[in-house]
């Protein structure tokens, strides 16, 4: 699929996704404690992106294509902190809104989109960057306690 298609399907699932939460809120019971940890997620997931992002700097694209291998900041404990981030925003405001669809939504579509997204940018880094990233790869550990299968 070309790229810019790609992004475009990504980004209006996740708009989507979004309208979606908010508008089959009130799905189920939650006690104060679940919402403020869906704020938790929330805030969370924020601070893993925005640092993701400033780590990155100019080396920030929306294409999967890499522009440089970044191992250092927030990437020396996360191969993939925007995604994760973002996970965590969408699986967050389910959980303060109550929105089963919600949930939903970030388990099925949101969850293997970026799996896919990351699995093609790690296939291309590996191709450019060769040991150093299979070194970075083994390096970083974290990722596994965040989400087992956030990729091997």
């Amino acid at each position: 699929m070309k790229e810019i298609t790609y992004n475009f399907i990504a980004i209006l699932l996740c708009i989507l996704i979004l309208i979606a939460t908010f508008l089959f809120r009130d799905q189920f019971n939650a006690s104060l404690l679940l919402q403020s940890i869906g704020l938790i997620f929330v805030v969370t997931g924020m601070t893993f992106w925005i640092i993701g992002k400033l780590t990155l700097g100019k080396y920030f694209s929306v294409s999967h294509k890499p522009k440089a291998l970044i191992t250092k900041g927030i990437y020396s404990k996360l191969r993939h902190p925007m995604y994760t981030g973002g996970v965590l925003i969408y699986l967050g405001l389910a959980l303060f809104f109550k929105s089963i669809v919600g949930l939903t939504l970030t388990i099925a579509i949101l969850v293997p989109l970026l799996v896919y997204s990351a699995t093609i940018e790690e296939k291309l880094l590996r191709e450019k960057y060769k040991k150093d990233f299979d070194q970075y790869k083994k390096s970083v550990h974290v990722h596994r306690f965040c989400f087992k299968f956030w990729l091997k």
